[in-house]
Protein backbone atom coordinates (compact mmCIF):
# COMPACT_ATOMS: atom_id res chain seq x y z
CA UNK A 1 0.00 0.00 0.00
CA UNK A 2 1.44 3.18 -0.85
CA UNK A 3 2.17 6.31 1.43
CA UNK A 4 -0.72 8.32 0.48
CA UNK A 5 -3.11 5.44 0.84
CA UNK A 6 -1.90 4.97 5.23
CA UNK A 7 -2.55 8.62 5.33
CA UNK A 8 -6.16 8.80 3.33
CA UNK A 9 -7.19 5.72 6.13
CA UNK A 10 -5.33 6.80 9.19
CA UNK A 11 -7.28 10.75 8.88
CA UNK A 12 -11.15 8.66 9.69
CA UNK A 13 -9.59 6.41 12.26
CA UNK A 14 -8.20 9.05 14.29
CA UNK A 15 -11.41 11.03 13.88
CA UNK A 16 -13.60 7.96 14.87
CA UNK A 17 -11.03 7.13 17.97
CA UNK A 18 -11.79 10.82 18.75
CA UNK A 19 -15.47 10.55 18.19
CA UNK A 20 -15.66 7.75 21.09
CA UNK A 21 -13.47 9.07 23.22
CA UNK A 22 -15.20 12.38 23.78
CA UNK A 23 -18.63 10.36 23.97
CA UNK A 24 -16.83 8.21 27.15
CA UNK A 25 -15.59 11.41 28.75
CA UNK A 26 -19.37 13.18 28.12
CA UNK A 27 -20.91 9.49 29.76
CA UNK A 28 -18.77 9.92 32.80
CA UNK A 29 -19.42 13.64 32.91
CA UNK A 30 -23.25 13.44 32.79
CA UNK A 31 -22.90 10.45 35.23
CA UNK A 32 -20.77 12.95 37.69
CA UNK A 33 -23.60 15.36 37.48
CA UNK A 34 -26.66 12.94 37.99
CA UNK A 35 -24.95 11.48 41.01
CA UNK A 36 -24.58 15.18 42.44
CA UNK A 37 -28.39 15.91 41.78
CA UNK A 38 -28.71 12.39 43.30
CA UNK A 39 -30.52 10.80 40.62
CA UNK A 40 -29.96 7.09 39.19
CA UNK A 41 -26.92 6.47 36.66
CA UNK A 42 -26.97 6.27 32.41
CA UNK A 43 -25.39 3.56 31.01
CA UNK A 44 -25.16 -0.10 31.65
CA UNK A 45 -25.13 0.19 35.57
CA UNK A 46 -28.74 2.22 35.56
CA UNK A 47 -32.23 1.66 35.80
CA UNK A 48 -33.30 -1.02 33.86
CA UNK A 49 -35.80 -1.18 30.87
CA UNK A 50 -39.47 -1.13 31.74
CA UNK A 51 -38.44 -0.90 35.05
CA UNK A 52 -39.18 2.33 36.14
CA UNK A 53 -38.04 2.77 40.41
CA UNK A 54 -35.87 -0.37 39.65
CA UNK A 55 -33.20 -0.62 41.29
CA UNK A 56 -29.71 -0.32 39.62
CA UNK A 57 -26.56 -2.89 39.89
CA UNK A 58 -25.48 -0.73 43.17
CA UNK A 59 -28.50 -0.90 44.87
CA UNK A 60 -29.58 -4.98 44.03
CA UNK A 61 -26.16 -5.67 46.28
CA UNK A 62 -26.52 -3.64 48.82
CA UNK A 63 -30.79 -3.73 48.92
CA UNK A 64 -32.27 -7.38 50.69
CA UNK A 65 -33.98 -9.50 48.37
CA UNK A 66 -37.62 -9.66 48.16
CA UNK A 67 -37.49 -6.30 50.80
CA UNK A 68 -40.26 -4.77 48.80
CA UNK A 69 -37.83 -0.70 48.57
CA UNK A 70 -39.54 1.87 46.51
CA UNK A 71 -39.49 5.12 45.56
CA UNK A 72 -40.52 6.96 43.05
CA UNK A 73 -39.11 8.53 39.38
CA UNK A 74 -36.32 6.98 39.27
CA UNK A 75 -35.16 5.30 42.92
CA UNK A 76 -33.95 7.85 44.74
CA UNK A 77 -30.77 6.17 46.96
CA UNK A 78 -29.68 7.18 50.10
CA UNK A 79 -26.69 9.92 51.23
CA UNK A 80 -24.20 7.23 50.43
CA UNK A 81 -25.79 6.43 47.16
CA UNK A 82 -26.46 2.55 48.19
CA UNK A 83 -29.05 1.85 50.47
CA UNK A 84 -32.35 3.35 49.63
CA UNK A 85 -34.33 5.71 51.89
CA UNK A 86 -37.60 4.59 53.61
CA UNK A 87 -40.13 6.60 54.08
CA UNK A 88 -39.64 9.30 57.04
CA UNK A 89 -43.35 9.01 58.44
CA UNK A 90 -44.79 5.87 59.71
CA UNK A 91 -48.88 5.79 60.90
CA UNK A 92 -49.50 5.33 64.23
CA UNK A 93 -52.68 3.76 66.21
CA UNK A 94 -55.85 6.30 65.31
CA UNK A 95 -58.56 6.01 67.56
CA UNK A 96 -62.00 5.69 65.39
CA UNK A 97 -64.33 8.64 67.04
CA UNK A 98 -61.78 10.02 69.51
CA UNK A 99 -64.14 12.77 70.47
CA UNK A 100 -66.01 10.20 72.10
CA UNK A 101 -63.95 9.37 74.86
CA UNK A 102 -64.62 12.58 77.09
CA UNK A 103 -65.10 11.65 80.98
CA UNK A 104 -68.61 12.18 80.95
CA UNK A 105 -68.26 8.48 79.02
CA UNK A 106 -70.73 8.84 76.55
CA UNK A 107 -69.16 6.50 74.69
CA UNK A 108 -70.29 3.42 76.43
CA UNK A 109 -73.42 3.54 73.79
CA UNK A 110 -72.77 0.81 71.51
CA UNK A 111 -74.62 3.01 68.99
CA UNK A 112 -72.58 6.54 69.72
CA UNK A 113 -69.95 6.52 66.84
CA UNK A 114 -70.56 8.09 63.57
CA UNK A 115 -67.08 6.12 62.23
CA UNK A 116 -67.94 2.71 63.43
CA UNK A 117 -70.33 1.51 65.96
CA UNK A 118 -70.13 -1.43 68.34
CA UNK A 119 -71.61 -4.44 66.91
CA UNK A 120 -71.33 -8.20 68.88
CA UNK A 121 -71.34 -10.57 66.36
CA UNK A 122 -72.90 -14.52 67.09
CA UNK A 123 -70.80 -17.83 66.89
CA UNK A 124 -71.78 -19.63 63.94
CA UNK A 125 -71.13 -20.79 60.81
CA UNK A 126 -71.56 -17.68 58.81
CA UNK A 127 -68.43 -15.98 61.09
CA UNK A 128 -66.59 -19.19 62.05
CA UNK A 129 -63.45 -20.00 59.26
CA UNK A 130 -64.52 -22.88 56.73
CA UNK A 131 -61.41 -25.05 58.13
CA UNK A 132 -63.05 -26.58 60.90
CA UNK A 133 -59.59 -27.37 63.02
CA UNK A 134 -59.57 -23.17 63.21
CA UNK A 135 -63.33 -23.21 63.89
CA UNK A 136 -63.05 -25.25 66.71
CA UNK A 137 -59.75 -23.66 68.34
CA UNK A 138 -61.94 -20.44 68.44
CA UNK A 139 -64.98 -21.78 70.39
CA UNK A 140 -62.81 -23.57 72.52
CA UNK A 141 -61.12 -20.36 73.64
CA UNK A 142 -64.44 -18.85 73.96
CA UNK A 143 -65.07 -21.22 76.46
CA UNK A 144 -61.84 -20.71 78.48
CA UNK A 145 -62.34 -16.80 78.41
CA UNK A 146 -65.72 -17.45 79.71
CA UNK A 147 -65.06 -20.04 82.87
CA UNK A 148 -61.14 -19.79 83.03
CA UNK A 149 -61.15 -21.42 86.63
CA UNK A 150 -62.76 -24.69 85.93
CA UNK A 151 -61.75 -25.33 82.75
CA UNK A 152 -57.74 -24.50 83.61
CA UNK A 153 -57.42 -25.05 87.87
CA UNK A 154 -54.27 -26.17 87.52
CA UNK A 155 -53.31 -22.42 85.99
CA UNK A 156 -55.52 -20.36 87.88
CA UNK A 157 -54.80 -19.53 91.62
CA UNK A 158 -57.77 -17.87 92.41
CA UNK A 159 -61.72 -17.87 91.81
CA UNK A 160 -61.23 -15.39 88.56
CA UNK A 161 -62.26 -15.63 84.69
CA UNK A 162 -61.85 -13.49 82.16
CA UNK A 163 -65.47 -13.14 82.03
CA UNK A 164 -65.68 -10.80 85.32
CA UNK A 165 -63.96 -8.01 83.91
CA UNK A 166 -64.83 -8.81 80.13
CA UNK A 167 -68.23 -10.08 80.79
CA UNK A 168 -70.64 -12.31 78.98
CA UNK A 169 -69.62 -16.19 79.43
CA UNK A 170 -71.65 -18.33 81.46
CA UNK A 171 -71.98 -15.99 84.44
CA UNK A 172 -75.65 -15.48 85.41
CA UNK A 173 -75.04 -11.50 85.90
CA UNK A 174 -73.48 -10.76 82.71
CA UNK A 175 -74.92 -10.44 79.41
CA UNK A 176 -73.85 -11.49 75.41
CA UNK A 177 -70.38 -13.61 74.54
CA UNK A 178 -67.52 -13.55 76.68
CA UNK A 179 -65.66 -9.97 75.61
CA UNK A 180 -68.42 -8.34 73.63
CA UNK A 181 -70.59 -6.77 76.51
CA UNK A 182 -69.99 -2.66 76.60
CA UNK A 183 -70.74 -1.98 80.01
CA UNK A 184 -67.38 -4.05 81.00
CA UNK A 185 -63.92 -4.10 79.25
CA UNK A 186 -64.86 -5.36 75.98
CA UNK A 187 -62.28 -6.98 73.65
CA UNK A 188 -63.61 -5.99 70.58
CA UNK A 189 -61.08 -4.77 68.49
CA UNK A 190 -58.08 -5.30 71.07
CA UNK A 191 -56.02 -8.02 68.75
CA UNK A 192 -55.20 -4.83 66.08
CA UNK A 193 -53.58 -3.38 68.59
CA UNK A 194 -50.52 -5.55 68.87
CA UNK A 195 -48.00 -6.17 69.69
CA UNK A 196 -47.55 -2.94 71.85
CA UNK A 197 -44.80 -1.73 74.07
CA UNK A 198 -44.98 -2.69 78.15
CA UNK A 199 -43.59 -0.59 80.45
CA UNK A 200 -44.09 -2.56 82.93
CA UNK A 201 -41.44 -5.12 82.30
CA UNK A 202 -40.11 -3.22 79.46
CA UNK A 203 -40.38 -4.60 76.53
CA UNK A 204 -43.19 -5.62 73.56
CA UNK A 205 -44.97 -8.09 73.89
CA UNK A 206 -47.55 -10.32 71.58
CA UNK A 207 -50.97 -11.01 72.25
CA UNK A 208 -50.01 -14.58 73.40
CA UNK A 209 -48.09 -12.85 75.88
CA UNK A 210 -50.67 -10.00 77.22
CA UNK A 211 -52.91 -13.52 78.17
CA UNK A 212 -49.52 -15.23 79.97
CA UNK A 213 -49.54 -11.68 82.02
CA UNK A 214 -52.96 -11.91 83.06
CA UNK A 215 -52.74 -15.27 84.04
CA UNK A 216 -49.80 -14.31 85.87
CA UNK A 217 -51.28 -11.55 87.96
CA UNK A 218 -55.25 -11.17 87.35
CA UNK A 219 -55.49 -14.99 87.78
CA UNK A 220 -52.52 -15.28 90.37
CA UNK A 221 -51.24 -18.54 88.13
CA UNK A 222 -48.17 -18.69 90.55
CA UNK A 223 -51.24 -20.03 92.91
CA UNK A 224 -51.50 -22.88 90.94
CA UNK A 225 -50.42 -26.26 90.59
CA UNK A 226 -48.59 -25.57 87.40
CA UNK A 227 -48.47 -21.54 86.96
CA UNK A 228 -48.84 -19.41 84.05
CA UNK A 229 -49.47 -21.76 80.36
CA UNK A 230 -47.16 -22.35 78.14
CA UNK A 231 -46.73 -19.67 75.23
CA UNK A 232 -46.88 -22.65 72.83
CA UNK A 233 -50.06 -25.00 74.59
CA UNK A 234 -53.10 -24.87 72.93
CA UNK A 235 -54.75 -23.26 75.75
CA UNK A 236 -52.87 -20.16 74.94
CA UNK A 237 -53.47 -20.86 71.08
CA UNK A 238 -57.18 -21.00 71.57
CA UNK A 239 -57.61 -18.00 73.50
CA UNK A 240 -55.81 -15.87 71.19
CA UNK A 241 -57.57 -17.50 68.46
CA UNK A 242 -60.87 -16.09 70.01
CA UNK A 243 -59.25 -13.05 70.27
CA UNK A 244 -57.96 -12.49 66.55
CA UNK A 245 -62.05 -14.18 65.52
CA UNK A 246 -62.94 -10.90 67.85
CA UNK A 247 -61.22 -8.44 65.74
CA UNK A 248 -62.49 -9.14 62.68
CA UNK A 249 -63.61 -5.66 61.02
CA UNK A 250 -61.35 -3.91 62.93
CA UNK A 251 -58.39 -2.43 60.89
CA UNK A 252 -55.08 -2.96 61.84
CA UNK A 253 -53.45 0.00 63.97
CA UNK A 254 -57.01 1.39 64.40
CA UNK A 255 -58.61 1.66 68.41
CA UNK A 256 -61.90 1.58 68.97
CA UNK A 257 -63.67 4.35 70.75
CA UNK A 258 -64.68 1.67 73.59
CA UNK A 259 -61.14 0.04 73.87
CA UNK A 260 -59.29 0.34 77.19
CA UNK A 261 -60.47 1.71 80.51
CA UNK A 262 -60.82 5.58 80.74
CA UNK A 263 -58.68 6.55 83.88
CA UNK A 264 -59.32 10.09 85.64
CA UNK A 265 -56.84 13.12 83.72
CA UNK A 266 -55.91 16.16 85.23
CA UNK A 267 -57.88 17.55 87.91
CA UNK A 268 -60.28 14.82 87.95
CA UNK A 269 -57.48 12.64 89.27
CA UNK A 270 -57.57 12.52 93.64
CA UNK A 271 -53.62 12.58 94.45
CA UNK A 272 -53.28 9.45 95.92
CA UNK A 273 -52.08 10.61 99.68
CA UNK A 274 -55.78 12.12 99.66
CA UNK A 275 -57.85 9.46 98.80
CA UNK A 276 -60.05 8.31 101.47
CA UNK A 277 -60.56 4.83 102.09
CA UNK A 278 -62.55 5.23 105.34
CA UNK A 279 -65.39 7.09 103.52
CA UNK A 280 -64.60 4.07 100.80
CA UNK A 281 -65.69 1.75 103.24
CA UNK A 282 -69.57 3.76 103.56
CA UNK A 283 -69.56 4.00 100.26
CA UNK A 284 -68.76 0.23 99.51
CA UNK A 285 -71.29 -0.94 101.57
CA UNK A 286 -74.25 1.46 100.19
CA UNK A 287 -73.08 0.80 96.37
CA UNK A 288 -71.29 -3.13 96.09
CA UNK A 289 -71.68 -5.41 99.31
CA UNK A 290 -75.23 -6.11 97.90
CA UNK A 291 -72.98 -8.00 94.96
CA UNK A 292 -69.47 -8.63 96.21
CA UNK A 293 -70.59 -9.38 99.95
CA UNK A 294 -69.88 -7.09 103.07
CA UNK A 295 -66.30 -9.45 103.57
CA UNK A 296 -65.32 -8.82 99.71
CA UNK A 297 -65.99 -12.22 98.85
CA UNK A 298 -68.66 -11.82 96.40
CA UNK A 299 -71.17 -14.77 95.22
CA UNK A 300 -70.00 -17.73 93.85
CA UNK A 301 -70.90 -18.14 90.23
CA UNK A 302 -72.11 -14.84 89.96
CA UNK A 303 -69.93 -12.20 91.31
CA UNK A 304 -66.13 -12.20 91.74
CA UNK A 305 -63.84 -11.64 95.03
CA UNK A 306 -62.45 -8.28 95.05
CA UNK A 307 -59.64 -9.56 97.62
CA UNK A 308 -58.30 -12.09 99.64
CA UNK A 309 -57.39 -15.69 98.72
CA UNK A 310 -59.40 -15.70 95.68
CA UNK A 311 -58.74 -12.46 93.92
CA UNK A 312 -56.54 -11.13 91.71
CA UNK A 313 -53.09 -10.45 93.12
CA UNK A 314 -50.41 -7.15 94.54
CA UNK A 315 -49.07 -7.38 90.66
CA UNK A 316 -52.34 -7.20 89.11
CA UNK A 317 -54.00 -4.14 87.02
CA UNK A 318 -57.25 -3.70 89.26
CA UNK A 319 -54.91 -3.22 91.75
CA UNK A 320 -53.48 0.36 90.84
CA UNK A 321 -55.73 3.02 92.24
CA UNK A 322 -56.17 5.19 88.81
CA UNK A 323 -57.07 2.31 86.69
CA UNK A 324 -59.81 0.32 89.61
CA UNK A 325 -61.40 3.87 89.88
CA UNK A 326 -61.45 4.19 86.09
CA UNK A 327 -63.20 0.48 86.10
CA UNK A 328 -65.58 0.94 89.08
CA UNK A 329 -66.82 4.63 87.02
CA UNK A 330 -67.90 3.00 84.08
CA UNK A 331 -68.69 -0.59 84.70
CA UNK A 332 -70.19 -0.59 88.29
CA UNK A 333 -72.76 -1.54 89.77
CA UNK A 334 -73.02 -4.03 87.03
CA UNK A 335 -75.48 -2.59 84.13
CA UNK A 336 -75.60 0.76 86.42
CA UNK A 337 -72.28 2.06 85.18
CA UNK A 338 -72.05 5.87 86.36
CA UNK A 339 -74.02 5.35 89.45
CA UNK A 340 -71.23 7.46 91.71
CA UNK A 341 -71.69 10.94 91.37
CA UNK A 342 -67.91 12.14 91.08
CA UNK A 343 -64.66 10.96 90.38
CA UNK A 344 -63.66 11.79 94.17
CA UNK A 345 -66.38 8.78 95.22
CA UNK A 346 -64.81 6.03 92.64
CA UNK A 347 -61.61 7.01 94.14
CA UNK A 348 -62.56 6.28 97.68
CA UNK A 349 -64.28 2.89 96.73
CA UNK A 350 -60.73 2.13 94.93
CA UNK A 351 -58.76 2.93 97.20
CA UNK A 352 -60.81 1.09 99.99
CA UNK A 353 -61.22 -2.39 98.00
CA UNK A 354 -57.76 -2.21 97.46
CA UNK A 355 -56.51 -1.33 101.13
CA UNK A 356 -56.93 -5.17 101.27
CA UNK A 357 -54.96 -7.83 101.25
CA UNK A 358 -54.44 -9.97 98.76
CA UNK A 359 -51.52 -12.55 97.24
CA UNK A 360 -48.64 -11.26 96.63
CA UNK A 361 -46.55 -11.76 93.20
CA UNK A 362 -42.90 -12.37 93.78
CA UNK A 363 -41.93 -10.59 90.88
CA UNK A 364 -43.85 -7.68 92.07
CA UNK A 365 -40.48 -5.59 92.88
CA UNK A 366 -39.35 -6.00 89.35
CA UNK A 367 -41.83 -4.46 87.09
CA UNK A 368 -41.31 -0.93 86.04
CA UNK A 369 -37.22 -1.81 86.51
CA UNK A 370 -36.60 1.43 85.13
CA UNK A 371 -38.32 4.11 85.11
CA UNK A 372 -40.00 3.09 88.41
CA UNK A 373 -43.95 1.90 89.23
CA UNK A 374 -46.64 4.65 88.45
CA UNK A 375 -48.01 6.53 91.38
CA UNK A 376 -51.44 4.81 91.56
CA UNK A 377 -48.93 1.27 92.47
CA UNK A 378 -50.38 1.38 96.13
CA UNK A 379 -48.93 -2.20 96.39
CA UNK A 380 -45.57 -1.27 95.36
CA UNK A 381 -42.71 -0.48 97.93
CA UNK A 382 -41.18 1.63 95.90
CA UNK A 383 -44.03 3.68 95.36
CA UNK A 384 -45.30 4.00 98.56
CA UNK A 385 -41.76 5.51 99.81
CA UNK A 386 -42.11 8.13 96.85
CA UNK A 387 -45.75 8.62 98.95
CA UNK A 388 -44.04 9.15 101.97
CA UNK A 389 -45.20 5.49 103.39
CA UNK A 390 -43.66 2.82 104.59
CA UNK A 391 -46.73 0.86 103.74
CA UNK A 392 -49.84 1.22 101.52
CA UNK A 393 -51.76 3.89 102.62
CA UNK A 394 -55.03 3.11 102.23
CA UNK A 395 -54.04 0.36 104.59
CA UNK A 396 -52.63 2.23 106.71
CA UNK A 397 -55.94 4.92 107.25
CA UNK A 398 -57.99 1.86 107.33
CA UNK A 399 -55.61 0.27 110.19
CA UNK A 400 -55.92 3.83 111.85
CA UNK A 401 -59.84 3.82 111.48
CA UNK A 402 -60.16 -0.09 113.14
CA UNK A 403 -61.60 -1.25 109.83
CA UNK A 404 -60.69 -4.76 109.09
CA UNK A 405 -58.22 -5.39 105.77
CA UNK A 406 -58.45 -9.41 105.67
CA UNK A 407 -61.70 -10.96 104.69
CA UNK A 408 -63.86 -9.97 107.80
CA UNK A 409 -67.10 -9.03 107.38
CA UNK A 410 -67.74 -4.81 107.35
CA UNK A 411 -70.13 -3.35 109.43
CA UNK A 412 -71.33 -0.13 109.32
CA UNK A 413 -70.44 0.50 113.33
CA UNK A 414 -67.15 -0.48 112.17
CA UNK A 415 -66.83 2.91 110.44
CA UNK A 416 -65.76 6.18 112.16
CA UNK A 417 -68.74 8.78 112.42
CA UNK A 418 -66.73 11.65 111.24
CA UNK A 419 -64.62 10.32 108.28
CA UNK A 420 -63.44 13.81 106.84
CA UNK A 421 -59.60 13.32 108.95
CA UNK A 422 -58.74 10.77 106.24
CA UNK A 423 -58.62 13.11 102.98
CA UNK A 424 -55.29 13.81 105.02
CA UNK A 425 -51.83 12.04 103.76
CA UNK A 426 -51.19 11.38 107.65
CA UNK A 427 -48.03 10.42 107.18
CA UNK A 428 -46.65 10.86 110.37
CA UNK A 429 -49.14 8.47 112.23
CA UNK A 430 -48.02 5.33 113.84
CA UNK A 431 -49.09 1.76 112.85
CA UNK A 432 -47.84 -1.26 113.30
CA UNK A 433 -47.33 -2.73 110.04
CA UNK A 434 -45.06 -2.66 106.91
CA UNK A 435 -45.19 -3.05 103.09
CA UNK A 436 -45.84 -6.74 103.94
CA UNK A 437 -48.84 -6.43 105.40
CA UNK A 438 -50.88 -6.95 102.81
CA UNK A 439 -49.60 -10.27 101.55
CA UNK A 440 -51.30 -13.28 102.26
CA UNK A 441 -48.58 -15.30 101.59
CA UNK A 442 -45.42 -15.81 98.23
CA UNK A 443 -45.11 -18.44 95.90
CA UNK A 444 -42.14 -20.14 95.75
CA UNK A 445 -40.99 -23.82 93.26
CA UNK A 446 -44.29 -23.22 91.60
CA UNK A 447 -44.59 -24.44 87.77
CA UNK A 448 -42.69 -23.06 84.45
CA UNK A 449 -39.07 -24.14 86.52
CA UNK A 450 -37.52 -24.28 83.04
CA UNK A 451 -36.07 -20.70 82.43
CA UNK A 452 -33.39 -19.59 84.55
CA UNK A 453 -33.63 -16.89 86.58
CA UNK A 454 -33.18 -13.52 84.83
CA UNK A 455 -33.44 -9.89 86.24
CA UNK A 456 -36.17 -7.58 84.89
CA UNK A 457 -33.33 -5.82 83.08
CA UNK A 458 -33.03 -8.58 80.02
CA UNK A 459 -36.51 -10.05 80.20
CA UNK A 460 -36.97 -8.55 76.17
CA UNK A 461 -34.24 -10.85 75.35
CA UNK A 462 -35.85 -13.99 76.89
CA UNK A 463 -37.93 -16.17 74.86
CA UNK A 464 -41.66 -15.56 74.89
CA UNK A 465 -42.63 -18.19 77.56
CA UNK A 466 -39.19 -17.78 79.59
CA UNK A 467 -39.71 -13.55 79.62
CA UNK A 468 -43.28 -14.29 81.52
CA UNK A 469 -42.42 -17.75 83.71
CA UNK A 470 -39.26 -16.49 84.44
CA UNK A 471 -41.01 -14.09 87.09
CA UNK A 472 -42.10 -17.48 89.21
CA UNK A 473 -38.67 -19.05 89.47
CA UNK A 474 -37.38 -20.02 93.22
CA UNK A 475 -34.17 -18.59 94.78
CA UNK A 476 -35.65 -15.32 95.54
CA UNK A 477 -34.80 -14.60 99.28
CA UNK A 478 -36.94 -12.67 101.28
CA UNK A 479 -33.85 -10.14 101.62
CA UNK A 480 -33.37 -10.28 97.54
CA UNK A 481 -36.75 -8.87 97.26
CA UNK A 482 -36.21 -6.13 99.87
CA UNK A 483 -33.45 -4.78 97.80
CA UNK A 484 -35.19 -5.18 94.16
CA UNK A 485 -37.42 -2.66 95.57
CA UNK A 486 -35.06 0.00 95.07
Amino acid sequence: MSQGDSTLLLKPALLLAGTVFAAIILVFALNGVLAYLGTGAVGPAGPQAGGAGGAGAADAAATPQGSGASGGGGGTAADDGSVRKLPGDWSGSKWYNEDLREQEFKYKDPKAGTEVQFQPKKMNNSTLPENEKRAELIREGRSLFANTSEEMPEHVGNDLSCANCHGGGDLPTTTGMVGQDIDMIPLVGTAAGYPEWTGRTERMRDMRQRIMGCFLRSMNAPGSEEGVPEYTSREIQAMESYMVWLNKGTPSERVPYWRHIEKPEGDEKVPVPEVNPVRGAELYLENCASCHGADGQGIEGQYPPLWGEGSFNDGAGMGRMYTSAGFIREAMPYGAGHTFSNWEDVHDVAGFMNAHKRPHLPRQPKDWAVSGAPDEGIYYNRVQQRHGYDMNPMTKKLMMAGIPIDDTELEEGMIPEDTSKYDKPLRDAEVDGSWETTWIRTYENVGNESASNTTASNQSALEPQAAVSSAMQDGESAKNRADATG
